[in-house]
């Protein structure tokens, strides 16, 4: 029954993001973390020369840029309501 409803079917499901660092890319990572909080695991495809290249691209361009921040930061409003 809870699948027919988008968030039922993203429940404990993984999720692969390609684009993650541009613009719509981290509109979307901060609505499924926001909307579905369930998710399995979220993987963030990123376009860099290495694994630590890719790494710091991800928490330069989407950490940073204030769209988890924010996230979390709603989140902890949400538990105290």
């Amino acid at each position: 029954m809870a699948a027919r409803t988008v968030a039922g079917f993203f429940l404990e499901k993984s999720i692969l993001i390609t684009g993650s660092t541009g613009f719509l890319g981290k509109l979307l990572v901060e609505k499924i973390l926001r909307v579905q909080p369930d998710v399995k695991k979220l993987y963030l495809l990123v376009r860099a020369p290495d694994a630590a290249s890719a790494k710091k691209r991800v928490l330069s361009e989407v950490y940073i840029s204030g769209v988890l921040q924010l996230t979390m930061m709603y989140n902890e409003i949400q538990s105290y309501e």
